[in-house]
């Protein structure tokens, strides 16, 4: 089967509009199966690393992934998703994780957030150009490695907040709850095994907490950056 193509030029503009792709069927399915059973297999295991951040994230987290065999090591510069990246953050990005995600029932990293620290503050009330494009130095990409629908709780975003300019408060809250950002409210990547969901790490994001019984929600993850970031 032969690696998806992808209009590139195009989804560097969309991702730069509104802060996130996501791209369907990305993966052939037997390429996820590899990953999936290497991501199992890891989690059977106690992991040191994520133990030292307690217990909730020896649960749910298993970072280098890429030590764990070929199939890891091949999705690091897979294409046309490599392609992608380069097109966003240059040619010479790097790999700076490589982690999996197990969201049991119950779990999930929820708190609306944008990665790390804020790199453009910017007050409320000051409004930006339009013309003034958001550099971007990180950029982030979940594989699903099942299907992930609302219930088992997607990534969500907040369109056009990467150009926010600042962490969401309570006061960017709609009557649910949700963020919104200049009346855009939050979109929730659902998607089928294969799907790549991709962001800017400055847009407002979260794991939507999984809600189902007895299902399991599990992601690949592979941030990358720009040569000078580590």
């Amino acid at each position: 089967m032969s690696n998806p193509v992808l209009d590139i030029p195009a989804l560097v503009e969309q991702f730069h509009t509104d802060g996130y792709l996501v791209l369907p069927k990305m993966l052939p399915p037997d390429y996820v199966a590899q990953l999936l059973e290497g991501v199992k297999r890891d989690f059977e295991d106690y992991n040191e690393e994520s133990a030292l951040y307690g217990e909730t994230m020896q649960r749910i987290w298993r970072p280098k992934m890429f030590e764990h065999g070929e199939p890891f090591e091949r999705l690091i510069d897979y294409s046309p998703m490599i392609d992608l990246v380069e097109a966003i953050l240059g040619h010479d990005c790097h790999l700076i994780a490589n982690s999996a995600l197990r969201t049991g029932p119950g779990d999930g990293i929820s708190g609306w957030h944008a990665d790390e620290t804020v790199r453009f503050p910017r007050p409320k009330g000051v409004p930006l150009d339009p013309r003034i494009p958001v550099p971007c130095f990180v950029a982030n990409l979940n594989y699903y490695l099942c299907d992930v629908d609302e219930e088992l709780g997607p990534t969500e975003f907040v369109p056009g907040s990467h150009r926010s300019g600042r962490q969401p408060d309570a006061e960017d809250r709609d009557a649910n709850g949700d963020p919104t950002y200049e009346g855009k409210s939050v979109f929730r990547a659902v998607g089928e095994a294969g799907t790549v969901v991709v962001w800017h790490d400055q847009t407002w994001h979260r794991g939507a907490p999984n809600r189902s019984k007895d299902r399991t929600r599990w992601v690949q993850q592979a941030p990358y950056a720009k040569r000078y970031i580590s």
